[in-house]
């Protein structure tokens, strides 16, 4: 049984004279079923914000992506940053820089790409404008349609790419079960190079091992000399775990998953229809 509304962590944040920094994801969490930012939540950011705290969109999306929607709404200045590719990419909005980037070798997602497409699954990777695959399937169709941004179909990645991508996903209809089969196959390649993490049932994403939506809340909180116990990270699914955990306060959606709910510190009364960010911030933040 979860507590709705109840922090459970048995402390509080520090006093409202500290800045805070928030984390959220976006899909499931942040955004409402039909992926717009609410108006509760639009006024409880922007209050934030405008008092000096820090907002950061942490999400296995690429930057691109991210961007269209905090652009959408007025966030391209100080203040907002994105943590892009499950934090394999963190960005200033305010002066439009890269803060932090750590990428896998072009050589090692074409083999990913590769095992996969032997196994009959789809999988993709990224440049900074594009979503890039050597095979137009109907998963990559759906998916750039899911994140607005255009693909590019190649003959070869490898030469294709101008610089290291950042992220590979893995996608799979068939679910958690077909996805882990394919992962398995090819842990002892990855061991010591890179992580995974599933974002929904059918995303299996991979990235450096030392790029994690954990590692960027920390890098951001030592960077502005924030306190860990003055972070707050919002989230629903398996690929928020990193940030929940390592956050003063770990907060899940009320639509979180059961497996998220479980290691969060506070669980929101409201869903992502009903206003949770702006629950969280005005609870924690202002």
């Amino acid at each position: 049984m979860y507590l709705y509304g109840r922090y459970t962590r048995g402390r509080e944040l520090s006093t409202d004279r500290n800045k805070k920094l928030l984390f959220t994801d976006l899909d499931g969490t942040l955004l409402s079923t039909d992926k717009t930012v609410s108006a509760g939540n639009l006024a409880a950011v922007n209050e934030m914000v405008a008092r000096g705290h820090k907002f950061v969109i942490a999400t296995g999306r690429p930057l691109k992506s991210a961007l269209m929607i905090s652009e959408s709404y007025g966030w391209n200045r100080d203040g907002f940053y994105i943590s892009s590719y499950n934090g394999g990419l963190i960005y200033d909005c305010g002066s439009g820089k890269d803060i932090f980037v750590r990428g896998m070798k072009k050589e090692d997602v074409k083999y990913i790409l590769d095992k996969a497409h032997e196994a009959g699954i789809h999988a993709h990777t990224y440049s900074r404008t594009h979503v890039v695959s050597e095979y137009d399937t109907c998963e990559l169709n759906r998916y750039v349609k899911g994140i607005k941004m255009p693909k590019m179909v190649v003959d070869d990645i490898i030469s294709y790419l101008t610089e290291d991508p950042i992220k590979a996903i893995v996608i799979s209809d068939e679910g958690r079960e077909r996805l882990n089969s394919f992962r398995e196959s090819i842990d002892s390649f990855c061991e010591g190079r890179y992580t995974y993490t599933f974002s929904n049932p059918i995303f299996l994403e991979y990235s450096n091992i030392n790029a994690s939506k954990g590692m960027s809340l920390k890098i951001m909180a030592g960077l502005y000399d924030i306190p860990m116990e003055d972070t707050i990270a919002c989230g629903d699914e398996e690929n928020d775990l990193s940030m929940v955990q390592a956050a003063g306060v770990g907060a899940v959606m009320a639509n979180g998953t059961d497996f998220m709910k479980k290691r969060a510190d506070y669980v929101t009364r409201a869903d992502n229809d009903h206003d949770a960010i702006a629950e969280v911030i005005e609870r924690f933040i202002l």
